[in-house]
């Protein structure tokens, strides 16, 4: 475990203080809770950097995708010499 300090004016504490308050947490695990995720550190939902695009994909026909990116899957041989 590590500690570390923030500091913050007056106004911004005492945002975070009532933030933390109205969800009846410490600051602490307020303040973890919130950064967590944007860390990408989520444990509780198996997130990884890449959730945010899961879905923002429209649904398409997977054989016309296949056909779209079938050039890419092909392997230069020459350049691999």
């Amino acid at each position: 475990m590590v500690t570390m300090t923030i500091h913050a004016d007056e106004p911004f504490a005492e945002a975070l203080r009532a933030y933390a308050d109205g969800l009846g947490k410490s600051i602490n695990q307020t303040v973890k809770d919130i950064l967590t995720p944007i860390l990408g550190l989520s444990k509780k939902d198996n997130a990884t950097p890449w959730s945010k695009f899961y879905g923002a994909m429209p649904e398409i026909d997977s054989s016309a995708w296949t056909r779209e990116i079938s050039e890419m899957r092909k392997i230069d041989e020459e350049m691999w010499k």
